[in-house]
């Protein structure tokens, strides 16, 4: 066997190559393997590209489920947070209904706690609830408005507003049962204690009448002769506040003040361990002022995360016997 090539020029001589038999042998060898390798591609590369095509339209499915989980956690994260802000509306306005007396068959049952609208943990039932809870606050502020329109001094002396002209406080003792830090002995404690530096000024938490400034007598008011200088102001028929601990009194019996008037200044006279003021919210119940708990008459401030019915509200107070008020019947 031989290999000729003719130039394309008659006037050159042709070339040949002569292949002996282990050239032939060889030449047949690659042409079987270029065959091969024709039917090789000639089969894989079509699953190749199938493969190809399939890892692609995969990668734009993922992309879409994960464009989908993050639309989905964005509106689940929109949910709680307009459910958060409904119940947050929810508490302040059943507050509103205590301070202002409503009797608990006038408010909407839908935000009652105890129906559990809105604090479960079913994502799905929720846009359902927050539709419900919505128009019962809808309700409820159509019936405030109209408590308030048939006596427009109502909402100017509803105390509202934490007793002090700053922000640098704490809780130091809430409303309920505990062990006395000065005997050892169980007592229910009748009031807010809010730390505060000394000489930050106590405001008032509503409009009101000043009807007792000082030291409460020990012999008729034991308990309340504990906090030392004390203020007293009547919010009108069914409401008073009582302030202790001030280092001083600047509010005189008989003044008529304003919701973030000053009314004297932390201290810590009577029995305290350090500045702070002694807050207590007195609500007329059955012909007599009964103690309950300041942090109803708190609309913000951030001291009260709980959540209460109206009910509740009106069946807290404290336990008989308590002193009488000092400048109210």
């Amino acid at each position: 066997m031989e290999i000729q090539y003719h130039p394309s020029t008659g006037r050159r001589a042709v070339n040949v190559w002569p292949i002996g038999p282990a050239g032939e042998r060889l030449l047949v060898a690659a042409a079987a393997l270029a065959a091969l390798a024709f039917v090789s591609l000639w089969a894989t590369v079509p699953a190749v590209l199938a493969r190809l095509s399939r890892d692609a339209e995969l990668s734009v499915r993922e992309r879409e489920l994960e464009s989908a989980r993050h639309a989905e956690a964005a509106a689940q994260r929109e949910a709680s947070g307009t459910a958060a802000r409904a119940l947050a509306w929810g508490d302040r306005l059943s507050k509103i209904a205590f301070l202002y007396g409503l009797e608990s068959a006038r408010w909407p049952r839908a935000l009652d706690p105890a129906r559990g609208l809105l604090l479960g943990p079913d994502a799905e039932r929720l846009p359902a609830e927050v539709e419900v809870y919505l128009r019962a606050l809808e309700r409820a502020r159509e019936t405030l408005e109209g408590v308030e329109s048939s006596d427009p001094t109502l909402a100017s002396r509803t105390p509202s507003i934490v007793p002090i002209g700053g922000d640098l406080y704490e809780p130091a003792a809430l409303f309920g049962p505990r062990v006395s830090p000065w005997t050892g002995q169980e007592e229910f404690f009748c009031g807010l204690d809010l730390a505060a530096p000394e000489g930050t000024a106590v405001v008032a938490p509503a409009d009101g009448r000043v009807v007792f400034t000082g030291r409460a007598r020990r012999d008729l008011a034991p308990r309340l002769w504990q906090f030392g200088t004390l203020v007293v102001i009547s919010h009108g028929p069914g409401l008073a506040t009582l302030f202790g601990h001030l280092d001083r009194a600047e509010a005189r019996r008989g003044d008529r003040v304003k919701r973030g008037q000053r009314l004297g200044v932390v201290g810590k006279t009577g029995w305290a361990q350090s500045p702070r003021v002694h807050y207590e919210l007195w609500r007329l119940e059955a012909g007599r002022f009964r103690p309950t708990d300041p942090l109803f008459a708190i609309l913000g401030g951030g001291l009260d995360d709980r959540h209460r019915s109206l009910e509740q509200m009106r069946a807290t107070s404290a336990p008989e016997p308590w002193d009488s008020l000092p400048g109210l019947p």
